[in-house]
């Protein structure tokens, strides 16, 4: 698709003076001057640029536009999307004239002005000239984290540090959902920690002012703490043109491993490492600026399928495409494949985050540019021609067959050759009206397709968008449902421990009712210990050897206490509640002691002591019989011997 360039030149007046700044405006494409205006005010100049979508604004020089970093950015974002600035004389330190551009270009220039300056910069865009200009737009920082004045101390410090974690993580998610719905584009970086999340960090990318909106900070007595604070470098950042003979951009191939340490690689077209490094927190400007201190990448790669949101933000910034292989590359490969570059170069990756980047860009080159630039550079021996080959490579990575793309070089190059043929066929006469017509109309029509396509390209970005918004939402809503799911089981887990906790104030309600009674008629039944759960400890604690234990929590009770109950010459145990495992059941009726169940029983007491009905006993114990086979328990034995004892005690008492 040809670029609409839009040529400027400043006419009159200043952005630095009271006197609004006019342009002359050239308009074109590759094939020819679409519009030319000799004064036009900023805000025409924008509306021309939406009309006609321009792709490239090309200045002489960048503060014939803005005041200061602050205008350019306001400007900027009125252009049309994609819309890229080009200072055509260079960058700052390497700047040369219009007019010593123009004749080495070969741009026949009769007179010099306004005018004539706009074209030649459109003219010199076109033909690959100039640095583009980056602005760093703003971007703020919102910092949660722990208020380091306010401290717990004492056996509920552990208490209150998951307090505070959860904390953190609940007002994330607040935020997250409020920039959301404000749509506002941001990352996040978090440091996770077993009661929720110790640290987050926003970077968004939007006015600190806009930000304080809908986040407020907090206040200095609040456990947690919210700081937002604006972090914009005002500056403009040109692409670098190092080692490039005409002043054009470097392409680039980047590796990046996101997150909380952001590695990069960056790698020419023939694989040479130009930086690895790992930037700590880093936000997209900051990764971008450092991108454009080596060129302009037209790949972007990554180790992880599906990519990361993060890097396809910044492949869209450069317009570059993101390579990504079939499945995420195992520790293993990328090993194998950095191992084997640095031997190949002396070169030590640093960290895993450096390794992951690098293997990542190296990966991308070994499979796909090595062999691709190997085949161009073959074609074009064999065809005895000369084109610009960065462009050819860069053309030929982005999709284009490498014959196609050396015809469009071709092609280019005759352009002016062309278009003086045209010229001619024009001024011969009648006989190629109705040529003239036929190709008139097929520009028409060549005009409406790229419209529509580029109709068709919006919508799809829209809807890319729009996945990328419900796939947000979605994982949203699987970490909802997750803390719910931990919730209920924490509800749950409380609740048992409710009914256990209930079940001790009624027994220590019915004991103290029992010894505030006067003493009436001998309660009959089996008397028994009580024990608040199977221990070792609370076993050794035991008064009454021999005698029956009532246990009110034996869900935690081992298969090793069985053998030390039966040491302990305990008959029998009822239990509250829930039962002890199967297999510690199991143990006890093969040594002969019965595990039964207390629930429906009636409990009775004698002083503060429990006693157990002996009717209801017997029938528990009945039953118990029947549910395990085989199991062996002299009852009357028991009861007699219980019997004898508790008469010796009396006689003895």
């Amino acid at each position: 698709m040809d670029e609409v360039v839009l040529g400027v030149d400043i006419r009159a007046g200043s952005p630095r003076s009271r006197q609004p700044p006019v342009y002359s405006v050239v308009i074109m494409s590759r094939d020819g001057v679409l519009l030319e205006r000799e004064e036009a005010g900023l805000q025409e100049l924008i509306s021309l640029a939406r009309k006609y979508k321009a792709s490239v604004i090309a200045v002489d020089n960048i503060y014939e536009l803005a005041r200061d970093y602050d205008d350019l950015e306001r400007i900027v974002s009125q252009f049309p999307p994609k819309v890229r600035i080009v200072q055509v004389t260079g960058s700052p330190g390497s700047m040369r004239s219009l007019k010593s551009l123009a004749k080495e270009a070969g741009i026949q220039v009769r007179k010099w002005n306004s005018l004539s300056s706009a074209r030649v910069a459109a003219e010199l865009a076109l033909r690959g000239y100039g640095s583009e200009i980056v602005a760093m737009f703003p971007e703020t920082r919102v910092l949660i984290t722990k208020n380091r004045s306010i401290k717990q101390g004492g056996s509920g410090s552990d208490r209150w540090r998951r307090s505070i974690e959860a904390s953190i993580l609940s007002e994330t998610n607040r935020i997250a959902t409020a920039l959301d719905r404000a749509n506002m584009d941001y990352d996040l970086y978090i440091e996770r920690a077993s009661g929720g999340l110790r640290r987050a960090e926003f970077i968004v990318y939007s006015d600190e002012s806009e930000i304080k909106k809908i986040i407020k900070e907090t206040t200095e007595w609040s456990p947690i703490r919210i700081i937002i604070k604006g972090s914009w470098r005002k500056k403009v950042k040109f692409v670098s043109s190092e080692s490039v003979p005409v002043p054009k951009a470097r392409p680039l191939i980047v590796g990046i491993d996101p997150g909380m340490s952001v590695g990069l690689a960056v790698l020419d077209l023939k694989g040479k490492l130009l930086t690895l490094k790992t930037l700590r927190k880093a936000s997209r400007s900051q990764i971008v600026e450092e991108i454009l201190e080596y060129g302009y990448p037209i790949i972007v790669a990554t180790d992880v399928n599906p990519p990361p949101k993060s890097v396809i933000k910044i492949a869209s910034l450069f317009d570059a495409r993101v390579y990504v292989a079939k499945y995420s590359m195992k520790a293993e490969e990328k090993k194998k494949i950095v191992d084997k570059f640095e031997e190949e170069t002396g070169i030590r990756v640093k960290s895993a985050h450096e390794r992951d980047s690098l293997a990542a860009a190296l990966k991308v080159y070994y499979s796909r540019v090595k062999n691709l630039i190997s085949k161009a550079d073959s074609k074009l021996n064999e065809l005895k021609v000369q084109v610009d080959n960065y462009e050819l490579y860069e053309r030929i990575l982005k999709g284009v067959s490498i014959s196609q793309a050396i015809e469009e070089l071709l092609s280019q190059k005759s352009q002016e050759e062309r278009q003086e043929g045209v010229d001619r066929i024009r001024s011969s006469g009648e006989g190629f009206k109705p040529l003239l017509l036929k190709i008139s109309k097929l520009k028409m029509e060549i005009a409406r397709l790229k419209a529509q396509l580029k109709d068709k390209e919006y919508e799809i970005r829209r809807l890319k968008e729009r996945i990328d918004l419900l796939e947000d939402k979605r994982l949203r809503e699987i970490e909802k449902d997750r803390r719910i799911s931990q919730k209920s089981e924490r509800i749950k887990e409380l609740e048992e421990e409710l009914m256990r906790v209930r079940w001790n104030l009624e027994l220590v309600k019915s004991q103290l009712a029992q010894l505030s009674k006067p003493r009436e008629e001998e309660v009959e039944g089996i008397e028994v210990e009580l024990v608040p759960s199977l221990t070792k400890e609370n076993l050794e604690k035991l008064g009454n050897l021999g005698s029956p234990i009532l246990v009110l929590d034996a869900s935690g009770t081992s298969p090793n206490l069985v053998r030390r109950l039966k040491e302990l010459g305990i008959p029998a145990v009822f239990y509250r509640g829930n039962p002890p495992p199967s297999e510690v059941i199991r143990a006890s009726f093969e040594l002969g002691i019965p595990v039964i169940s207390a629930n429906d029983l009636r409990i009775r007491w004698r002083g503060i002591r429990p006693v157990i009905p002996t009717e209801d006993a017997l029938k528990a114990i009945a039953e118990a019989k029947v549910k395990e086979v085989r199991v062996e328990l002299n009852l009357a034995d028991l009861i007699m011997d219980y019997r004898r004892r508790l008469a010796k005690h009396l006689i003895e008492g």
